[in-house]
């Protein structure tokens, strides 16, 4: 199993990781500055919230950064550590739409399965 261990992915996920950090400082911050009460609820939620935009983002970009870097046509850009940062910055915002499009391709083959 260590024979296959990868430092590039590990830098990935780190990058990945510090991407959902980002994310999560900014949903804080975003938090704060309402102006709102901000109670202790309100502040463990969005802790959990950035911890699950962490995970998300960081088996995202160790899973998708190298297929990403091959379509990308500029090699500057190709640096896996930058993908994997925005795609942990992202993958949490685009996640819902994500699986609504995916339930909904899944609907659409059932019914396709289902009407033959």
């Amino acid at each position: 199993m260590m024979s296959e261990f990868d430092p590039e992915r590990v830098r990935v996920a780190l990058a990945a990781f510090a991407g959902a950090f980002v994310y999560g400082v900014f949903t804080l911050v975003t938090l704060f500055m309402t102006g709102a009460h901000v109670t202790q609820k309100d502040i463990l939620r969005a802790g959990l919230n950035v911890l699950a935009a962490a995970l998300c983002g960081v088996v995202t970009a160790v899973v998708v950064s190298p297929a990403v870097a091959g379509v990308i046509p500029w090699a500057s850009m190709r640096d896996l550590p930058t993908i994997g940062f925005f795609i942990g910055a992202v993958t949490w915002e685009v996640l819902p739409f994500a699986l609504k499009g995916l339930r909904n391709r899944a609907k659409a083959e059932a019914d396709k399965q289902g009407g033959v």
